[in-house]
């Protein structure tokens, strides 16, 4: 790789990951007000069975959900770390970078841990064929589901369109 094609993936991996890194976090503070949102609209609208499915919903976003992004966000942290490291670490030697930007592969463990939140995701809006007052209530979820499918998919384009040029 020459020089400008090693600088390119840098600074493609350092805003991409700062870009997730972002993604998450806000992910995880507007969860954090839907729930309380959604306690609202569920004390509400809710009959007494809606209110116990929307209480295994809301102890599923809480436990496996909440729990899941931060942990991710953890992950995407470290790996933030170790790309700068690393990056400061091998500046004068371009080589060293490319190879260790591939050991890295911040894109491919980006997008293999937002699948993971999808997932979680998904398993959540099985509750939505319980009713449609819970449908409503879930459709912040689904918007999420879409915004991370979004995320992985520009993750994936820009780095091919990036890398098809050089």
């Amino acid at each position: 790789m020459k020089r400008s094609e090693v600088l390119t993936a840098v600074l493609l991996q350092d805003r991409l990951i700062r870009l997730n890194l972002r993604l998450l976090e806000g992910l995880l503070s507007e969860i954090r007000g839907d729930i309380e949102e959604s306690k609202i609209l569920a004390d509400a609208c809710l009959d007494d069975k809606e209110k116990q499915v929307y209480e295994k919903a809301l102890l599923m976003i809480e436990e496996n959900l909440l729990l899941k992004i931060s942990e991710i966000l953890d992950h995407v942290y470290d790996l933030y770390e170790i790309f700068n490291f690393d990056i400061t670490f091998l500046a004068s030697i371009p080589e060293e970078i490319e190879r260790e930007i591939e050991r890295l592969d911040a894109l491919n463990s980006i997008n293999t841990k937002l699948e993971l939140i999808l997932s979680v995701i998904d398993e959540l809006l099985l509750f939505e064929n319980e009713s449609e007052k819970l449908k409503t209530i879930l459709t912040p979820f689904r918007v999420y589901r879409e915004i991370i499918e979004h995320s992985i998919s520009f993750n994936k384009r820009l780095w091919e369109l990036t890398f098809q040029r050089s």
